[in-house]
């Protein structure tokens, strides 16, 4: 008899972490939900999968980890390349044809990348895989 009450403690032991595992993968995924959603909410949504980001980040330390930083250096990377385009922006937008090619370029370029880095990011995490550099300034 206490054979099975050793097995019952033994399951409700690793009940909870089995529970953590995969509820810290379902937050990575809605980190890239939310970053996805930034193309329509002017990174509104993108600040909120920030702040879970790190703060998902200090409390895991499994392969999430990876996915955690990746959306994080996605968030500054896309600020950063959105800044470098308005500066440019400020000083070509009056040359009519190559002024705007190249606006209109590096806009396309910064939301394909930006939705690229986030769909490969969630589909890693929805295979349960890590990113492999995560510091990476392309995809990972």
């Amino acid at each position: 008899m206490s054979d099975a009450r050793f097995s019952e403690d033994a399951t409700y032991q690793a009940a909870p972490q089995a529970y953590a595992e995969e509820r810290s993968g379902n937050t990575a995924i809605v980190c890239y939900g939310l970053m996805i959603a930034t193309l329509f909410t002017v990174y509104a949504t993108g600040l909120i999968a920030l702040i879970v980001a790190y703060v998902a980040r200090e409390d895991d330390g499994h392969w999430t980890n990876s996915h955690y930083t990746f959306v994080i250096r996605t968030f500054w990377i896309s600020i950063l390349y959105a800044v470098l385009t308005g500066i440019v922006t400020f000083f070509v937008w009056w040359i009519p044809l190559i002024g705007w090619a190249v606006i209109g370029l590096m806009g396309l370029y910064t939301a394909a990348w930006f939705i690229g880095r986030n769909v490969i990011g969630l589909l890693r995490a929805l295979e349960g895989k890590p990113i492999n550099n995560p510091q990476s300034w392309f995809f990972g």
